[in-house]
């Protein structure tokens, strides 16, 4: 059997991503937008807060959303600190501060997490970082939104 010549890969490996292209959290996402846009917002204590959904986190991170349910249940990422009840029947909604998903997109950075190598999470300090994150951010309300 003749086996035809690989050709030159195109994409980083594990991904679609052509090579050369910039990672999805350090520009726009795969739609044209900002992992930032369209943020959720709650009444809490009398005023509006910011809060991102997990689809914001994955997008900050250029990865699915199954894959951060995945860390959840495999203990490589920490539970979210704000959920709420959906209106829909999905249940409930995992909320995040900008400041949690700014700082997991951070620490995913330094820890190579976002380099388009395959490395194991397990490898790396960042669920022990994420943690860490998450602990000290978790009493931390956003800043009330100005609304008339």
């Amino acid at each position: 059997m003749i086996v035809p010549q690989r050709q030159p890969l195109d994409v980083y490996p594990g991904t679609h991503r052509p090579i050369g292209t910039p990672h999805p959290s350090t520009a726009l996402t795969v739609d044209g937008t900002r992992w930032d846009e369209d943020p959720v917002y709650k009444k809490i204590d009398g005023s509006l807060r910011e809060f991102f959904a997990i689809s914001h986190l994955a997008a900050a991170l250029g990865r699915s959303v199954k894959t951060i349910y995945k860390w959840e249940t495999q203990g490589l990422f920490p539970y979210a600190t704000w959920i709420y009840n959906g209106e829909s029947k999905n249940g409930r909604r995992r909320l995040y501060t900008r400041r949690q998903v700014e700082g997991v997109a951070l620490i995913a950075l330094e820890e190579g997490v976002l380099s388009g190598q395959k490395r194991f999470l397990s490898q790396t300090n960042f669920p022990e970082r994420c943690v860490e994150l998450f602990a000290d951010t978790r009493a931390i309300l956003p800043p009330p939104i100005p609304w008339s």
